[in-house]
């Protein structure tokens, strides 16, 4: 019988093995990429603290953000996946956000994630985003479609789980909608919320708070236009807790970057006195 007891075990993520080939999520770094409706909106700072891990605090305005987005990766490790195996390589994503201040440094959490790929949920558990599988639909606008030749466009995307109703958005571009040379916002970073629960209790849980930059950033193609938020009523979600929301604009665009192993630590709470 073949015996692999003393062989170190490879993988970026569970399941792990002595190939790692079974891992959910090949080596980073991995270039993404999407093509998203994002929604701008304000909330209650005190509803938006609901959603934020120890160490962050909401912004006075309480800002925040909802996308969904078709999007791509491609990992470096395995640069022909994208056209080899697609399902490995495509999938679609909604994030509900806030911007956020830790201390002085002012950033983005994603504090909720719906995903439809395996693999996705992986890279959540290794940086900290809370993801979870769903439905995610949204609007193809493909111009050559006689419906959707002319220059008013309405765009729209869904998400659901479990056949329950999450959120849904529409973004409204007029004349094909005013385009930007950059997103509004206030940029800066992502902060990561990594929590890890402990099987036995002589071992503490993992909880971490991170600081991540991306590289390679590039966006193109910004266009805005008015936004529309509807909250659904699914039972494990929470989204009542923001009650009504203020949109503040819609846009459309296009976004790539390169996700590595590059988190700065900020604050260990399984660390007594951390």
């Amino acid at each position: 019988m073949r015996d692999d007891t003393n062989k170190p075990w490879r993988g970026q993520s569970w399941p792990r093995t002595v190939s790692g080939k079974s891992a959910l999520v090949e080596p980073l770094p991995h270039h993404i990429s999407c093509e998203a409706l994002h929604v701008n909106f304000r909330a209650n700072p005190d509803a938006v603290a609901h959603f934020l891990p120890p160490g962050l605090e909401p912004l006075e305005d309480g800002a925040g953000w909802v996308m969904i987005a078709e999007m791509a990766k491609v990992s470096a490790h395995q640069p022909e996946q994208i056209w080899r195996d697609p399902s490995r390589s495509s999938y679609n994503e909604c994030v509900l956000g806030f911007y956020c201040r830790y201390g002085d440094r002012i950033g983005r959490f994603s504090a909720l994630v719906w995903v439809d790929r395996d693999w996705s949920l992986g890279m959540g558990a290794i940086f900290g985003w809370g993801k979870r599988l769903g439905a995610i639909d949204r609007t193809r606008l493909q111009s050559t479609n006689p419906a959707l030749a002319g220059e008013d466009v309405k765009l729209g995307g869904t998400v659901s789980r479990h056949g329950h109703h999450v959120l849904s958005l529409s973004v409204d571009l007029p004349g094909g909608g005013a385009p930007l040379d950059a997103m509004p916002g206030h940029g800066g970073s992502t902060f990561l919320y990594r929590y890890v629960a402990s099987p036995s209790p002589d071992v503490p849980d993992i909880e971490q708070l991170f600081e991540l930059g991306f590289t390679n950033v590039r966006q193109t193609g910004i266009r805005q236009g008015a936004g529309e938020i509807r909250f659904g009523s699914a039972p494990d979600e929470e989204l009542d807790v923001l009650g009504t929301v203020e949109v503040t604009g819609g846009f459309t665009y296009q976004r790539g970057w390169t996700t590595d192993r590059t988190a700065r630590l900020l604050q260990d709470f399984s660390t007594p006195g951390q």
